[in-house]
C-alpha cells in the first residue's frame, strides 16, 4: 500500500499581482521548488504541492508539479485571513509574503522586510495597522520563521523577539534578468549613447528617496545626462522645486519593457539608487550582474547584497549621493573595477540555493505538524 503524500499548500496570492520584488521573490521559489520536485530534490512522491490563489494567476505562470488551485470568494487580505485557512485545511501551509492567516494552525512564513516599522512613513496609517496587528502574532505561531537578509533577520529579533539563530536567512539572487535578451533598440529610439548616461529607476514608492538623486544631479555638476526609466509619481517629488518639471540634464524615458531595461542596464556609464530602506535590493544587483557599476545607500540589507562591490552614499545627504556620481563618471578604471566585481559579487547568489535554504527549514516543519 502506497503511502500517503503529504499535503503543502502555499499562499500563492502573489501570482496574482504585478510583478514587483515580493512577488519575484514567491515566483522564484515556487519555480525553482518544481524544479527540485523534477530533479527529485524535493521527493515528489512523498509531498503533493498546491498552490492556493484568489484570482487567476498572471498570464505565463505554469509549473509541471505544483498545483495552481483558484478558490474562495474573498479578495486580499480578507481572502488570507479568513478563506485560506480552510482551503488549507489538512496540510501545512507555506507563507512566502511577510504576513500569514492566523487562523491556520501549522504554517511558515517568510518575512521579506519590516519597512512598515523601519520606514512606517511610507505606508498608510490602515496599513499600518493591520501589519503591526498581523507581523507579531503570526511570528508567534509559525512552526518556521524565514528572513530575506541578515538585516530583516535583525529587525525580527528587535521588533518581536525571535532568536536570529533560529531564523533561516534565504537570501535572493539577480540571474531572473539574463532570462530576458536584451532590446537595444530602445537606445537608438532615446538617442542615448553607451556609456554614456547614469541610470535610475523610478519608482512610486518615496522610500526609493528618488527626488535626492536628482537634487544630487545639480550638485555634482557632471556632464553625462541622467536616464529615468519606470512609471512617475507625484509623492516622489512633494516638497522639491522638481515636482512641474525634471531638469534639463535628466531624461525619463517612461515604462519600459524587461528587455528594454536590460538594455539600458548594460549600456549605462552607472546605476544610482539610494534607497532608504530594502529588505534586499533586486535593482542593483539586477545592474550589477549585468556588469554596470551601482551607486547605493550604505543602509539596511544593501551591504550584504553589494558588498564591496559598489560604491556608498548615505541617502539622507545630497553631497555624499553627489561625490560618488562624480567619482563614477570622471574615473574609468573605477569603472572598469566595480564592473568585474559586481558581476562576480552577484553571481555569487541564486534562486536556487535560495529556495533549498528555505526548503531545508519547512521540510523539518512539515514533519513535525500538528495532528
Amino acid at each position: 500500500m502506497s503511502q500517503q503524500r503529504e499535503l503543502v499548500f502555499i499562499n500563492a496570492r502573489f501570482l496574482t499581482e504585478p510583478l514587483t520584488g515580493v512577488q519575484r521573490y514567491g515566483r522564484e521559489m515556487l519555480t525553482a521548488w518544481d524544479d527540485m520536485l523534477d530533479d527529485g530534490t524535493i521527493d515528489r512522491s512523498r509531498y503533493r504541492f498546491i498552490a492556493l490563489m484568489p484570482l487567476p494567476p498572471l498570464p505565463g505562470t505554469n509549473f509541471k508539479h505544483i498545483e495552481m488551485r483558484v478558490a474562495g470568494r474573498l479578495r486580499s487580505h480578507f481572502w488570507e485571513q479568513l478563506s485560506l485557512p480552510r482551503l488549507a485545511k489538512g496540510g501545512f501551509l507555506i507563507n512566502l509574503k511577510n504576513t500569514a492567516p492566523l487562523r491556520h494552525p501549522n504554517f511558515s512564513m517568510a518575512i521579506l522586510d519590516l519597512q512598515v516599522l523601519g520606514a512606517p512613513e511610507t505606508h498608510s496609517g490602515l496599513f499600518r495597522k493591520f501589519y503591526t496587528w498581523v507581523l507579531p502574532r503570526a511570528v508567534k505561531r509559525a512552526k518556521a520563521v524565514a528572513a530575506l537578509s541578515q538585516a530583516t533577520a535583525r529587525e525580527i529579533e528587535k521588533y518581536y523577539g525571535y532568536p536570529q539563530q533560529m531564523l533561516t536567512v534565504t537570501g535572493a539572487s539577480h540571474e531572473h534578468i539574463l532570462r530576458t535578451p536584451p532590446e537595444e533598440d530602445i537606445l537608438k529610439r532615446e538617442e542615448l549613447t553607451s556609456r554614456g548616461y547614469l541610470l535610475a529607476v523610478s519608482s512610486m514608492n518615496p522610500n526609493k528617496n528618488f527626488a535626492a538623486i536628482l537634487r544630487a544631479m545639480s550638485l555634482a555638476e557632471i556632464q553625462v545626462p541622467l536616464v529615468i526609466a519606470g512609471g512617475t509619481n507625484p509623492r516622489v517629488f512633494e516638497g522639491t522645486e522638481l515636482l512641474d518639471s525634471l531638469p534639463q540634464n535628466v531624461r525619463h524615458v517612461g515604462r519600459v519593457s524587461d528587455g528594454e531595461l536590460r538594455a539600458l542596464y548594460e549600456h549605462a556609464l552607472g546605476f544610482v539608487f539610494p534607497s532608504f530602506y530594502e529588505g534586499w535590493g533586486l535593482p542593483p544587483g539586477e545592474a550589477m550582474i549585468l556588469g554596470c557599476p551601482v551607486i547605493v545607500s550604505n543602509t539596511t540589507s544593501l551591504p550584504e547584497v553589494c558588498g564591496d562591490a559598489a560604491l556608498y552614499c548615505d541617502p539622507a545627504d545630497d553631497a555624499s549621493i553627489a561625490k560618488q556620481m562624480r567619482r563614477l563618471v570622471e574615473d574609468s578604471a573605477l569603472r572598469h573595477e566595480l564592473s568585474g566585481m559586481g558581476r562576480a559579487r552577484a553571481l555569487t547568489f541564486t534562486w536556487r540555493k535560495a529556495a533549498e535554504r528555505l526548503w531545508q527549514q519547512i521540510a523539518p516543519a512539515i514533519d513535525h505538524v500538528d495532528s
